[in-house]
């Protein structure tokens, strides 16, 4: 490997040469395989090494474990010392074996286990675990400045999140060794998919003991309760989606609609099991001496490295066999985790799940009214009975009165002459009598009429007080969803800081795949426009 002298502004000029640069000695050196084309970097050799190599690298003789072979390592052979060696002596020879070796950039996988960052610079500290958590191998790498926005933008735009500590990552490093600073890898590629796909095996692997448990399936078994009185509620604090779930939640709570219990829990990070099974543990207790009806567990939508901390199978296996039915809403629909899958249902994100839960409440209170003005009508079509009854008996009253009266008058007539004397007593006295029984008839039924009409008057006025009582709430309720509906607008999205992508013409712009044949496309915000150009090499993330 022969080191060069390259001025800073003629660095360009070497790297399309094939130069390399050696961040441990901060120099450019010539590639062992350009040893043969020297010529090419001689303005950049030093005097005293113009066109010869500067120095050949030898392994360790595996039988004697000597750090000094019989090869040369320059022209003029190196001399063994009587007893040992310098220090910088053993430590050159290790880092010339080392680049002769690997001359160029190997793949490493390998878990992050620190991350610093200076002057642009990323520092690394790489480990690898067995399945104890015991540590194996551990040693240090970078990503020079020059590399760190290329290789960090591509690893957050294809895999969602950032860069971060605890993620197992396919790493493309060059071997670096300096007698001062010791072995560390210089990082050159990062291989995204990598990642992917490790979390995708880590999530299949817990969907497959679940499974062979028998327990994956168990709370989708449950059965949701008519109507929710009670629920409980799993969030991170402070979270944007717990805020678009109780913008809805805290109106049904209000109206004595139905009752929310907040239990708070980190979603990312070391303490997510923790927190989890503490607020579990709460929930429980609360709900073997004052029943919920269902447990909510929400999250805004995040990236998807990020939602990987969720996939816990202890977590997972809580859930199953919770004795309450789970709704979920974390992340959006292209995300997944294991707790989605297990629960009872699964919705896109916290403001569906609040959605799903005010229009089983809002079914209900429909199925109320119906059953109220079912009651009404029966109502009404009784009172009409009893009036209908009650004309019939008065008609059949006054007939039967009418019809007595002629068969007396009929039956006195032929008697008239033979006992006139005494029929005319006889008659006067029946006529009294007569008129006596006929208005005591007429009293008795028309104090029967007016109890009856003042009862049928008393639920009249109950019925329509109900009516009208019902019909109020019923205006409320439907004034409270024009607000929401009309609250829910493009406006209202702008101002809560999303951004809407439209085409050249203002076309609404709903795929990425749409957004990449559009080419160039203006984002649309509160304040304003913005155009911007779509990079017709981007991927196209799929579900």
């Amino acid at each position: 490997m022969t080191y060069l002298d390259v001025p800073f502004k003629e660095k360009d000029q070497a790297k399309a040469l094939g130069a390399k640069w050696d961040g441990a000695t901060r120099k450019w050196y010539v590639p062992s395989d350009l040893n043969d084309e020297l010529e090419q970097f001689e303005r950049w050799l030093p005097n005293d090494n113009k066109i010869q190599n500067q120095q050949a690298c030898s392994v360790t003789d595996t039988q004697s474990g000597d750090l000094f072979t019989s090869e040369p390592l320059s022209k003029t052979k190196l001399e063994k010392p009587e007893k040992g060696a310098q220090l910088s002596v053993v430590l050159r020879n290790v880092q010339h074996a080392l680049r002769s070796h690997f001359p160029g950039g190997l793949w490493v996988i390998a878990e992050i286990s620190n991350i610093n960052k200076n002057r642009g610079h990323v520092y690394l500290e790489l480990s690898e675990t067995n399945a104890q958590g015991q540590t194996l191998a551990s040693c240090r790498a970078m990503i020079w400045q020059s590399n760190v926005n290329r290789l960090l933008s591509r690893f957050e735009t294809e895999t969602g999140s950032e860069f971060a500590v605890g993620q197992k990552v396919l790493l493309l490093a060059e071997v670096s060794f300096h007698e001062q600073y010791g072995f560390s890898f210089v990082i050159q590629d990062i291989d995204p998919s990598f990642t992917l796909g490790e979390l995708e095996a880590k999530l299949n692997d817990i969907r497959k003991k679940l499974i062979f448990e028998g327990v994956y399936a168990l709370n989708k078994q449950l059965s949701l309760p008519e109507d929710f009185f009670r629920i409980a509620v799993i969030a991170p604090p402070a979270a944007a989606g717990l805020g678009d779930f109780r913008a809805d939640a805290d109106i049904l709570q209000s109206c004595g609609l139905c009752e929310f219990t907040y239990f708070y829990s980190a979603f990312q990070g070391e303490q997510v099991q923790t927190e989890m099974f503490s607020a579990l543990d709460a929930i429980e207790s609360l709900h073997a001496s004052n029943p919920f009806d269902a447990l909510v567990i929400i999250r805004g939508g995040g990236a998807k490295l990020d939602l990987s901390t969720l996939n816990i199978y202890d977590i997972a296996k809580r859930l199953c066999e919770s004795k309450l039915p789970v709704l979920t809403g974390i992340g959006h629909e292209r995300d997944n985790t294991i707790l989605d899958e297990v629960a009872h249902t699964r919705f896109d994100t916290p403001s569906k799940v609040i959605a799903g839960i005010r229009n089983k409440i809002v079914q209900q209170a429909q199925q109320a009214k119906q059953n109220w003005l079912h009651i009404e009508q029966s109502s009404r079509l009784r009172v009409k009975h009893i009036q209908q009854s009650i004309e019939r008996w008065d008609q059949l009253i006054d007939k039967n009165s009418q019809a007595g009266l002629f068969h007396w008058k009929n039956k006195l007539e032929p008697l008239k002459y033979q006992i006139q004397q005494q029929g005319l007593k006889s008659i006067q006295v029946s006529s009294q009598k007569l008129i006596q029984i006929q208005q005591h008839i007429q009293v008795t039924t028309n104090r029967q009429i007016e109890i009856t009409k003042h009862d049928i008057d008393q639920q009249m006025e109950h019925v329509n007080l109900e009516a009208g009582r019902a019909l109020s709430f019923q205006q409320n309720q439907i004034i409270q969803w024009i607000a929401f509906i009309l609250s829910s607008g493009p406006k209202t999205q702008l101002n809560r800081g999303f951004a809407i992508a439209k085409t050249q013409q203002g076309t609404p712009i709903k795929t990425a795949q749409q957004a990449k044949m559009a080419s160039k496309l203006n984002l649309q915000f509160i304040d304003g426009s913005l155009p911007v150009t779509v990079d017709e090499n981007a991927a196209i993330k799929k579900n």
